[in-house]
This record gives structure tokens, C-alpha cells and sequence, in this order.
């Protein structure tokens, strides 16, 4: 039976250590949302895209989502259209073994992921903070954007110019959540107020138009020496004759029957 003067029971009999298997549990659920469909839950596979919070989707389900949003119960409301989402240029990761993540090795779920940072070789795990750029979709870790970036203004990685909204936390906690969310909606109203400003823009050149027409001279000519004159009947190059086609003339003003090119509102 044990316990009777004879044995002496071990330290792991009496105390119920923490088992190892939970603590890993955890880190498969935290790198699984690395690897897998933010909305069909299916392993992402290129072409992969991002949403304004970080969240990864495969594009195709994405594009399914907005097509038909009742296949989806729980579907992105914040995704309205595809300006709302961003392909990623992802650097595959050379070490990652597709089969062993099909077979459920968990130990390569937690290490190995299918991409890395291009730029410092970390793998994209959840062990590290990674950035993407909405403007150009390139991606890279923290560590190399803390190291590379000399130039907030254009991408470590295509030197495309960017502003600091573009600048998204891929997979953030609820603290990186917030800062993502505040820059989304700082996104939304500068291109609101751009196209309110380019419609304003718009009309203002459409009116200016219509007055610069609206005072343009009936008639115009110039004489021989190119000096301007309002009317034809102004122009002392003009023989009578010629001046006497328009109902503009003395004699024109005062006949007693309509013009035959444009009716005289003169007569009676």
C-alpha cells in the first residue's frame, strides 16, 4: 500500500506539479493566428491580405465574405470593400515544413511558421512584433524597423513614401488593437475630406467655366494690324457690304422686315 514505514513516497507523489502540455497549448492557439484564415479559420496561403486592425485573411475567402456576407456569421464588419484590405509581400520561410503542420506536429506549429522578415531573418511566430504598410503591403519585424528605419517617411524595405497611419501592428494584442483602430479611423476621415475637397475643388472650376463663357463677346473681330475691336461694325477694315450681313448695322437696325440670317428683334 505504501506509506507504511517502509517506502518513502517522492516529492512528485505528493504535489501536482503544472503540466508542460498546457503551457505549449498556449502557444499554438497564439501562433495558429499566424498561420491560419482570420475568417475561414483555413491555413493561409498566398495571396494573403490584411485588414485595417492587422487581421490576416486569404484573399480569396475575403473576396467570398463580400460577395455573400450570410456565408460568414461572424465576418468583418469594418471590411466594406476591397480598399479596405491590403496583399501582403510576404518572405517565405525556408524552414517551414507544410507536412509536419498538416500531421499536427506541435512542435513545429510553435516554432515554424510559413514566413519570415526579410530583412533580420524572425520568424513571423508571435514571438515577435511585426509591421506591415498598408501603402505598399511590405512587411518586416520590429527589430528591423527599430534598426533600418533612418526615414519614417518611406518603407524600410521599397522606400515608397507612407505616413504614419499606413503603419499597421499585424496580429496586435488589445493595447496594439486600440492604436490600430484610431489609425483606421484617422484613414477614413482624410479620404473623406479629400474627396470633399476635390468635389469642392471640381465645382469651383465648373462655375468659373460657366461665367468665363457667359461673358465672352457676341461678336469679335480684328483688324489688319491685329488690334482688337468688339463688334464687327467697329472694325474701319470692314467694307459696308460685309458689315451689312449683320443685324448690327444702322441699316439692319432700321429695316422694316426680319433679318434673313438671325431674327431682328427690332421689328415691329
Amino acid at each position: 500500500m505504501g506509506c507504511d514505514g517502509g517506502t518513502i513516497p517522492k516529492r512528485d507523489e505528493l504535489v501536482k506539479t503544472k503540466k508542460k502540455k498546457e503551457q505549449a497549448s498556449k502557444e499554438v492557439k497564439n501562433a495558429a493566428r499566424w498561420n491560419y484564415c482570420h475568417l475561414s479559420q483555413l491555413a493561409l496561403q498566398k495571396p494573403v491580405v490584411v485588414d485595417l486592425l492587422g487581421n490576416l485573411y486569404n484573399k480569396e475567402k475575403i473576396i467570398e465574405y463580400l460577395l455573400d456576407k450570410s456565408k460568414y456569421e461572424n465576418g468583418p464588419e469594418h471590411v466594406r470593400n476591397l480598399k479596405d484590405l491590403k496583399e501582403l509581400d510576404l518572405t517565405p520561410n525556408p524552414s517551414y515544413d507544410s507536412n509536419k503542420q498538416e500531421n499536427g506536429d506541435e512542435s513545429n506549429t510553435i516554432n515554424k511558421t510559413q514566413w519570415i522578415c526579410g530583412l533580420t531573418g524572425v520568424e513571423m511566430n508571435g514571438s515577435f512584433k511585426f509591421y506591415c504598410l498598408f501603402s505598399c503591403g511590405c512587411v518586416f519585424s520590429e527589430r528591423a524597423f527599430k534598426s533600418i528605419s533612418s526615414n519614417n517617411s518611406k518603407c524600410i524595405k521599397c522606400e515608397k513614401e507612407h505616413n504614419e497611419n499606413d503603419l499597421l501592428i499585424i496580429n496586435p494584442n488589445e493595447e496594439e488593437l486600440e492604436l490600430n483602430i484610431k489609425k483606421m479611423k484617422a484613414r477614413k476621415e482624410a479620404m473623406a475630406k479629400a474627396k470633399a475637397d476635390k468635389a469642392a475643388e471640381k465645382s469651383k472650376t465648373s462655375q468659373t467655366d460657366k461665367n468665363s463663357k457667359t461673358k465672352r463677346p457676341i461678336e469679335a473681330a480684328s483688324t489688319s494690324n491685329g488690334k482688337k475691336v468688339k463688334t464687327i461694325q467697329e472694325d474701319p477694315n470692314a467694307s459696308e457690304v460685309y458689315k451689312s450681313i449683320f443685324n448690327t448695322c444702322e441699316k439692319a437696325k432700321n429695316q422694316q422686315k426680319a433679318h434673313w440670317v438671325t431674327f431682328n428683334p427690332l421689328y415691329n
